[in-house]
């Protein structure tokens, strides 16, 4: 997957943090599909948001609190998606690299 870093950043500085977050889970989910279709991601709000990624009975589970998404937005155009790519890599989510611009911005 490809994607600019340019629009990215235009987007971390004015996209809402939940707009933001459900515009980075958009992304992940499209490199997933990339690799797989059997991939879904899910973002659901409760106490704090959770970011889901399903693949088949296997889950990879991130909370994220509103405020450390805010932070992370405010940080750097990419540094939520590293925070959820790093924390699904360490869950034992196998990455592929070699398929677009996308990984390489983030890992």
């Amino acid at each position: 997957m490809n994607i600019s870093g340019f629009a990215r950043g235009l987007m971390s500085k004015n996209y809402s943090t939940e707009r933001f977050l459900l515009h980075v889970a958009n992304c992940v989910e499209g490199q997933l599909k990339e690799w797989d279709e059997k991939y879904e991601v899910l973002v659901l709000k409760l106490k704090n948001y959770e970011f889901i990624v399903k693949m088949g009975d296997q889950d990879y589970y991130l909370p994220l609190p509103e405020e450390e998404i805010a932070a992370l937005q405010q940080m750097g155009a990419f540094a939520l998606d590293r925070r959820v790519w790093r924390e699904l890599e360490n869950q034992g989510l196998p990455i592929q690299r070699g398929h677009g611009n996308y990984i390489n911005y983030v890992l």
